[in-house]
């Protein structure tokens, strides 16, 4: 069930033990289940979505189709590839390698444009084994764009960063499709983080399926309506499918209340710790407006309980959470819940704009 036990022995040990005895067999049979189910539901809606688009006519109907497209995207990513790729998805009884399951999968990333290798090493490799830490977690680098950590380095322009980074946000989706592509070219003559260069199978892999997301989104469409109008519709499904992805990333970490560090001053709290310091949750509860934000976002705005289990269901975080503040109450801990949605979007706002600041600048 867990990712490490490098923490604060005591902290670690009663913490991993006490989710550990909740998480029965049963239980993660249960929360399987409810994520399955979950599955089929935005699937569905994903691929009614894009049937929409193809055959829906007028402005009204087209512009609810591709809105509609725009956030099943945002569905996919946070509910199935997410978990997939974190090997939560399907059970694997405490094996920590990615299950052939998993990874397939995983593979729905691939259809809504990403990919899901690229995204392991980048994700799951990077940013949950060193989160907050500049220079090792790309997940808070936007430069020279905008500052979202103390130790990043400080441009003049940084000081309106408040008010642009939401249109920056919009772009995530183009620079994950993108960035794929760009991160394998150049790979192939420097290597990777290892020294390890992309396979022929990689290629193929990104290669192919960047080419049938083209095919399916692009030429497809332009097969039914005019070309102003596919691109139209491209822009608002990618703008408004990028600025969710982007702004949901950034709420857990990128607030006032999140610690961070820099990879040539690390932090020396211990890694449990320190992803309990460096996650904060956000809109919790039995609300209509919270239980609408843990369903869409995949559990996401339970951030601390998914860095501390990773390969958990996310439909197990809420059940979880009790055990995790708890714990962290008892060691003096840090453990913040944000407790809306709207305060978590003034917190973010508040941060970029203090890192904006040219007083704020190292």
């Amino acid at each position: 069930m867990t990712t490490s036990t490098t923490a604060t022995p005591t902290f670690s040990r009663q913490l991993v033990a006490r989710v550990d005895e909740h998480l029965t067999t049963t239980f993660l049979r249960r929360a399987h289940g409810r994520l399955h189910r979950k599955a089929v539901v935005v699937g569905a809606w994903y691929l009614a979505s894009y049937v929409l688009v193809l055959f829906t006519r007028g402005w009204l109907l087209g512009s609810i189709a591709c809105v509609s497209l725009a956030l099943s995207i945002g569905a996919v990513g946070f509910n199935i590839q997410h978990d997939a790729n974190h090997n939560a998805f399907f059970r694997t009884h405490g094996r920590r390698r990615l299950s052939t399951a998993n990874r397939i999968a995983g593979l729905s990333l691939n259809a809504i444009g990403g990919n899901s290798t690229r995204w392991i090493e980048g994700h799951v490799r990077q940013h949950h084994v060193s989160t907050n830490i500049v220079g090792k977690d790309y997940d808070i680098e936007l430069p020279p764009f905008a500052r979202l950590a103390p130790t990043q380095r400080h441009r003049p322009w940084h000081v309106f960063q408040h008010v642009y980074v939401w249109m920056l946000y919009g772009f995530t989706t183009v620079s994950i499709i993108v960035g794929d592509v760009v991160s394998t070219v150049q790979e192939s003559v420097s290597g990777d983080r290892r020294g390890r260069s992309p396979s022929v199978v990689d290629y193929v892999v990104l290669i192919g399926s960047k080419g049938v997301f083209v095919v399916v989104m692009v030429v497809i469409p332009l097969l039914m309506h005019p070309w102003w109008v596919v691109v139209l519709g491209a822009g608002v499904v990618l703008g408004l499918s990028g600025f969710i992805l982007g702004t949901v990333f950034q709420l857990a970490h990128a607030v006032e209340e999140a610690s961070f560090a820099d990879s040539d001053a690390p932090s020396s709290a211990r890694w449990h710790e320190w992803q309990v310091l460096t996650s904060v949750d956000f809109c919790h509860g039995p609300g209509p407006v919270a239980r609408a934000v843990t369903w869409y976002t995949g559990g996401l705005n339970f951030q601390t309980e998914h860095h501390l289990f990773p390969s958990v269901p996310h439909t197990a975080y809420p059940a979880i959470s009790p055990i995790v503040a708890e714990t962290c109450a008892q060691f003096g801990i840090r453990y913040h819940v944000q407790p809306t949605l709207r305060a978590a979007l003034r917190s973010h706002y508040r941060h970029v704009r203090g890192m904006g600041r040219p007083t704020s600048a190292r």
